[in-house]
């Protein structure tokens, strides 16, 4: 007795498969579109929410910084903040102590460090940093014990020169110092954090020339002495390399 069903159970598997295809086709077909969507949703998220540390960092020196982190060892939102906090992004930015430019280098420091280039250029002043800070890391590694601590201690020599950190065996009890490191971490923790970007919380950072060359303009800028020279002689002294 022959069955009514359009394929038998005894037909061919390839046929039954075909059958169940035609017999479905609507509910793969919405299987396949779903999955597709979802795909897309996720593109498009990852687009818009993707994690980038320097995304409120000055576009023109992104490329700089990323170079900066690799010849130093840290990442790019390290290096973004600690810029932040030198100099608020400002290419003359000029200190009590003659640190000049956006990583604020005294003339001492960027004649060993500063490779024949100009200290209120962006680009030759973050490369500049990178190799300094590459050096501190080097020379104040035995003064830590784990990475985090290291880049705390390599932040507060770059401040008030690493003769400083030799001499406490790690960050020096001076406010200002103390003041710098975490306020490097705040920002590195924050707004140069990897993470879904925009965050209304934050603002575009801009590279900035200061109008005025007087002191009254450049005093406005309140760049951190460093790079590494404080007003104290030994800090000086130290962070030039020279002890």
């Amino acid at each position: 007795m022959t069955t009514d069903s359009s394929v038998s159970s005894s037909a061919p598997v390839w046929r039954r498969v075909v059958a169940g295809v035609l017999a479905h086709w609507q509910i793969i077909a919405s299987a396949v579109l779903l999955s597709g969507g979802v795909a897309g949703l996720a593109a498009t998220h990852t687009e818009h929410c993707a994690p980038d540390e320097l995304f409120y960092a000055p576009s023109q020196v992104r490329a700089d910084i990323e170079q900066a982190a690799r010849v130093s060892g840290f990442r790019p939102g390290l290096i973004a903040a600690q810029l932040e906090v030198e100099s608020g992004w400002r290419v003359n930015a000029r200190s009590s102590a003659d640190a000049q430019g956006v990583a604020q280098f005294t003339e001492d420091t960027w004649d060993m460090w500063g490779n024949g280039g100009d200290r209120l250029n962006p680009h030759d002043a973050i490369a500049a940093q990178g190799r300094y800070l590459a050096y501190l890391r080097e020379r104040l590694a035995p003064y830590a014990h784990s990475e985090a601590q290291l880049q705390d201690i390599i932040f507060a020599g770059y401040n008030a020169g690493p003769g400083a950190v030799e001499q406490y065996e790690g960050i020096p009890p001076y406010g200002e110092t103390q003041s710098y490191v975490v306020r490097i971490r705040a920002y590195a923790d924050s707004k140069y954090a990897a993470g879904c970007v925009p965050d209304p919380e934050f603002t575009q950072a801009r590279l900035i020339t200061i109008p005025s060359p007087s002191s009254s303009a450049s005093a406005s800028a309140k760049p951190s002495s460093s790079a590494s020279v404080s007003s104290r002689p030994s800090a000086s002294s130290s962070a030039s390399g020279r002890s």
